[in-house]
């Protein structure tokens, strides 16, 4: 990419609102959960019973909860949870969907027809329905929930790198590469799979935004992660248990789920529009 196209790609991500609004919130989303031990002023697990759903004080800035937990600091842990278990799912997915789908689209035959049939399986029933019985069958927990939501949802990545694959394997600089004698698997590494993954950006994105719901959607039902655990979904469960007499407690991290989504969703779509080539976006061109 020439130093022109790096400015033109500049001039359009200055230009769309969306990323720029999308990535102000993700920004500041991020910076909370990293400092997440300097903003708590108290231990997210820490119980004080006699200060049960107190008010907003200069010891607890957003009150407390039913046990006498700290909210602002089970909201920043929570946070920084969410989004760690989230991005643990999404790698493992795109890991997985991306090698699948490399497989299937660069040497088809008897591969591409296994691997299709999976996808279409896994096509069949919403991801978080699958997720559901999983964790149902494994158990509440970290671990189990990461490892539900890692084998569900990957086909659609497959499936995008797969149709990529297709129509770049026969392009002439993976000719070449052949026509070099080099290894079938240093096309793939090397050339294929570089040229394949533009698409899967604002799919990554914009997953994020699904997973963090998810993860919060499991452990309100009671299947994600245990109890007592600082955690989003976790904390609108228990919030419920005063409601609506204190309504706060289910509201705060609700916003705080709803406010980082959409930073996500704003990223995704912002950037699904540089690569849409219905826009005539120069970017495109790239």
């Amino acid at each position: 990419m020439s130093h022109r196209d790096l400015d033109i790609l500049k001039e359009n991500i200055r230009g769309n609102k969306k990323i720029l609004m999308g990535s102000a919130i993700i920004g500041i989303v991020l910076l909370i959960a990293l400092l997440a031990p300097l903003i708590a002023p108290h231990d997210p697990g820490a119980i004080d019973l006699k200060n049960r759903i107190a008010s907003w004080t200069a010891d607890y800035p957003l009150g407390t909860d039913y046990m006498g937990r700290c909210l602002l600091s089970m909201l920043v842990y929570g946070l920084r949870l969410s989004l760690i278990i989230a991005a643990m799912v999404l790698f493992a997915r795109v890991t997985l969907g991306t090698t699948l789908g490399l497989i299937a689209g660069y040497f088809g035959g008897t591969s591409d027809r296994l691997i299709c049939r999976i996808i279409d399986f896994e096509l069949v029933f919403p991801d978080i329905v699958l997720a559901l019985v999983l964790v149902g069958t494994l158990g509440p927990g970290i671990p189990n929930m990461v490892l539900a939501l890692s084998i569900v949802g990957w086909s659609k990545y497959a499936r995008i790198i797969r149709s990529t694959v297709i129509s770049i394997k026969e392009k002439g600089f993976v000719e070449s590469a052949r026509a070099l004698g080099v290894s079938e698997s240093y096309i793939m590494r090397k050339h294929i799979l570089p040229n394949s993954i533009s698409p899967l950006i604002p799919m990554v994105t914009l997953g994020l935004g699904g997973l963090l719901l998810s993860v919060s959607g499991l452990s309100f039902i009671g299947l994600g992660v245990e109890a007592g655990t600082p955690e989003l979904g976790m904390m609108i469960k228990n919030g419920f248990s005063a409601f609506p007499g204190h309504p706060h407690l289910v509201l705060l991290p609700s916003a705080v789920i709803v406010i980082c989504v959409t930073g996500f969703m704003l990223v995704g779509d912002g950037i699904r529009d540089l690569l849409d080539p219905r826009k005539g976006n120069s970017f495109n061109s790239f």
